[in-house]
């Protein structure tokens, strides 16, 4: 049953809005499966790296306030930057054979916003230790499971439903993401500075 809340937990927790599914589902939507999974398997790498400093008891790396500080702020400007490429590309049409980015610019695009998300850094640092002090490997393995099934749904789903989509409807998925890529980039900063306070306060 403790598995089973693990599974549970890693894959409700990923299909809640975030920098990283939304970044997956729009790689999806307007590239196709391929783009999506590639932003996957960033997403992916990040995930290894957290567990992996768990798993070798170094979790308390991020606990840090001069680590935070930094992650936050380079999260906070990079999500920024992000919002403004998708206010300024030019509108969108529909070409199944267009041009893609290269799949190494997208893999390390989604292993930064995912190394620079508060979200998985509270979620693998808080909340998920404690719930993998036993068989710790096989916990390891059914939270990324249950992890990656939530982003694998969201790829197929996205791959699936793209073709019915229209120029219009691509172009408020890129306007809705620029804006709440923008709000989680506001979120960072502020914490950034919450945390300035804090070690001034030391």
């Amino acid at each position: 049953m403790e598995l089973l809340g693990l599974f549970l937990l890693g894959f409700m927790v990923a299909l809640t809005p975030g920098p990283d599914i939304l970044f997956v589902l729009r790689n999806t939507l307007n590239f196709g499966g391929k783009q999506g999974f590639l932003a996957f398997l960033g997403i992916f790498s990040g995930w290894i790296i957290f567990l992996s400093l768990i798993y070798f008891g170094l979790s308390q790396v991020f606990n840090g306030i001069f680590i935070q500080i930094s992650l936050n702020l380079i999260g906070g400007i990079y999500l920024f930057y992000i919002s403004y490429t998708l206010f300024k590309k030019p509108k969108n049409h529909i070409n199944f054979h267009q041009k893609l980015e290269k799949s190494l610019f997208i893999y390390f695009k989604g292993l930064l916003i995912n190394l620079s998300n508060p979200k998985a850094i509270l979620f693998f640092t808080i909340v998920i230790s404690p719930f993998i002090n036993t068989n710790f490997e096989i916990s390891l393995i059914i939270l990324l499971c249950g992890l990656s099934l939530s982003f694998l749904l969201v790829i197929f789903l996205g791959t699936f439903s793209r073709s019915f989509i229209s120029n219009t409807f691509f172009d408020r998925i890129d306007k809705i993401c620029g804006i709440l890529f923008l709000a989680f980039g506001i979120l960072l900063l502020f914490q950034t500075y919450k945390l300035f306070l804090m070690l001034q306060s030391l």
